[in-house]
């Protein structure tokens, strides 16, 4: 069953505001995965993270029956790229991100994962076929110095930290197949989502996706679960509920609206959103290559999102 609404049915403008929402909690993701990796390798964290949201897709998809009929649709006419979905979106890209930050310095990571606009903008024109206007090119290049002189030279907290040493440089090429992950995620979700709901793919992938981590709740991963506290428990939610149910189905809505290189432009936004929070509730400084490269990126977004007369 199809969805076909039309593209007027959402404000553009509002489809911006969530995807700007989004990154406010994919931009604090980082210390919630810091303190839960005190208790969990990068896998029994993915089935943390995971599984309680998997659980909850399957429900809601056996009790919807307009969604069961379009995921059976999905997977009977689509199931390969679905199935892509899943290990590229949930699978691939958590796992190279979490086992690449676990040895590399925090500003190299976040330079090599917001290499994705990058990565989306090749495979569109090469998968999709897509003409890409030239100030889209422009803007994806301009927000890309902004964020690297955020990180290089104004990250709050991070500083002159983005070097690689011989020894991290396997860590900084697992990092790196993170934002290829996300950007096959992104260009295939886009192919679906012209026909089908945002909710039901999302609810797919993310099962699809959490399937191979099921092998991993053994009793390590029960024995972790049975230390957090409080502070892991919150950090665990702020994982599962905003930046998987509430981020995921965000990231397919505004693929249905937006061109994808236009959506992966906001990527760009989780370097200086992660250091104004971290102004805000830890006092770092602010300094001005902050300021300037928030500006630069700002202005990169603008070109991205703005259309060709």
């Amino acid at each position: 069953m199809p969805d076909n609404s039309p593209k007027g049915a959402i404000s553009l403008s509002f489809v911006r505001f969530l995807l700007v929402l989004l990154f406010v909690f994919w931009s604090n993701a980082f210390t919630a995965i810091l303190h839960l990796r005190e208790l969990f390798t990068p896998q029994r964290l993915i089935l943390a993270r995971f599984f309680p949201v998997c659980v909850i897709c399957i429900t809601y998809l056996t009790i919807n029956k307009r969604r069961r009929i379009e995921s059976l649709e999905i997977l009977k006419k689509f199931p390969v790229r679905i199935i892509s979905m899943g290990g590229f979106g949930i699978a691939g890209y958590n796992l190279f991100l979490y086992l690449g930050q676990s040895e590399i310095k925090p500003g190299a990571a976040a330079l090599i994962t917001t290499l994705s606009p990058i990565f989306t903008l090749i495979f569109s024109v090469l998968l999709l076929k897509v003409r890409v206007p030239f100030k889209r090119i422009a803007g994806i290049i301009i927000a890309f110095i902004g964020m690297y002189c955020i990180i290089q030279w104004g990250k709050i907290g991070l500083g002159n930290i983005t070097e690689i040493s011989n020894a991290e440089l396997r860590y900084a090429l697992i990092t790196g197949l993170a934002p290829i992950c996300w950007s096959l995620y992104t260009i295939i979700g886009k192919t679906l989502t012209k026909h089908y709901s945002p909710i039901t793919i999302s609810s797919l992938s993310i099962i699809i996706g959490t399937i191979p981590f099921i092998f991993f709740a053994d009793n390590d991963f029960f024995q972790s679960i049975s230390r957090m506290n409080s502070t892991h428990w919150l950090a665990l939610a702020h994982l599962s509920i905003l930046c998987t149910m509430a981020g995921y189905w965000i990231w397919n809505s505004a693929l249905k609206y937006l061109p994808a290189t236009s959506v992966a432009s906001f990527i760009y936004l989780n370097p200086p959103l992660a250091a104004l929070f971290g102004w805000l509730f830890f006092g770092e400084e602010i300094t001005i290559f902050f300021i300037a490269g928030s500006t630069v990126i700002l202005l990169g977004l603008f070109l991205t999102q703005k259309r060709n007369n």
